[in-house]
């Protein structure tokens, strides 16, 4: 044993086109990944993409709604060095 806590893990089934599966498994094979690792990562990232999104465009809102005056970081970097 290695003292560390077991994580419980489930298996999702589904189905691809065999075209798509060889292309998948050669993906796989030249990152040294294995599908399990790929299609994880894939969809973590893209959920996290999603997140990031849906957070720009409240903050978009947000900046929207109170009418603020933004700057660039130029600008911020020129405010900066005159301190």
């Amino acid at each position: 044993m290695n003292g560390g806590s077991k994580v419980s893990q489930s298996t999702i089934t589904f189905r691809i086109p065999e075209e798509e599966k060889e292309l998948v498994l050669e993906y796989a094979k030249a990152y040294n990944s294995s599908l399990t690792e790929l299609y994880r990562n894939a969809v973590l990232d893209k959920i996290e993409d999603e997140i990031d999104l849906e957070t720009l465009r409240n903050a978009m809102e947000i900046f929207k709604e109170k009418k603020e005056v933004s700057i660039s970081q130029e600008e911020m970097e020129n405010l900066l060095n005159e301190i």
